[in-house]
């Protein structure tokens, strides 16, 4: 999957840069490098897993020297076609003639449809108070992968959460984009399978579908979701709409989950820890600690595109 995906970006976009938040091998390394053919391939190697928020930033950081407007966020888990990069870049360039400052411009996602186990389908979060079109429609917050993401808005709005790790860093952000008067949005044409958690649990008596997150994920889930109750720029109906949520999801996990022990330890740690932590300010991006290899072409020029 990693490959393909690679692949299509290398035929799509002027610089491709890979973050490995694990190690990689040597033939790893020499077939996403040599996948792209000509063009610019960097893969980042992180000595330790440090993250998706530490990752993006990273990655915006190299962009932004490198002079690029915008870079596609996409994770390894995801399938995407080349037509739906180009659909991303020229929905950003509309809505910015039309008059809005646009943060970032997601996919529709949708859960793979030839994978067993079933998954679960992204929720789109429609903005209240805002209009669309019927290719596109102004959201709460659009899901990091398969999102283009304005580096200008990324400089003005701040660098993603270090210490979410995870979960809801795409969510935080985009509240927090909203606040400083800038716009989310979602190309209703450009749909991407994208795999949420591990296949889904259905609750048929309620017409509800949850994702299957191992221990570790509905940890950081709870905590991050709970520590966004004490930001001002996260919408109170967000907040409303969280806590119910988070008891359904115990309630679901305690009666179909399997390891339920496991999960119910998981999310009653994860409410502790976001309380505990509410007013922990947000952490300054570490200092580089990157190992960088890099295929022969020769950077970018100070125009490029994506």
């Amino acid at each position: 999957m990693l490959l393909d995906l690679v692949s299509v970006l290398a035929q799509t976009t002027e610089c491709v840069l890979i973050f490995a938040n694990s190690p990689l091998s040597q033939v790893h390394r020499e077939e996403l490098l040599a996948v792209g053919g000509s063009a610019r391939i960097e893969i980042i190697q992180s000595r330790e897993n440090v993250g998706l928020g530490s990752a993006y930033n990273e990655i915006l950081r190299r962009a932004g020297q490198y002079g690029g407007d915008a870079v596609l966020l996409v994770d390894q888990d995801s399938t995407l076609r080349p037509q739906v990069v180009r659909h991303l870049a020229d929905l950003m360039v509309e809505l910015a003639a039309a008059g809005q400052q646009v943060a970032a411009v997601g996919v529709q996602p949708v859960g793979p449809r030839q994978a067993t186990p079933a998954f679960k389908d992204v929720r789109i979060f429609l903005r209240p108070g805002r209009d669309g079109a019927a290719r596109f429609r102004a959201v709460d917050f659009v899901i990091s992968s398969g999102s283009l993401v304005s580096i200008a808005a990324y400089q003005a709005v701040g660098p993603f959460r270090d210490d979410f790790f995870i979960d809801a860093v795409d969510i935080e952000w985009c509240f927090r984009a909203w606040h400083r008067g800038f716009s989310c949005w979602v190309a209703r044409d450009a749909r991407m399978e994208h795999r949420l958690g591990r296949g889904s649990i259905a609750v048929p008596l309620l017409r509800l579908t949850l994702p299957v997150q191992p221990p570790t994920r509905l940890y950081t889930y709870v905590r991050n979701q709970v520590r966004m109750l004490a930001m001002r720029h996260v919408p109170l109906r967000w907040k409303a709409k969280m806590l119910p949520y988070i008891g359904l999801q115990a309630i679901v996990y305690a009666l179909k989950g399997r390891r339920r022990s496991y999960a119910l330890t998981a999310i009653a740690r994860g409410v502790w820890d976001g309380l505990r932590t509410m007013s922990a300010p947000a952490q300054q991006p570490a200092l580089p600690r990157f190992v960088d290899e890099i295929s022969p072409p020769e950077p970018p020029g100070s125009t490029a595109e994506q």
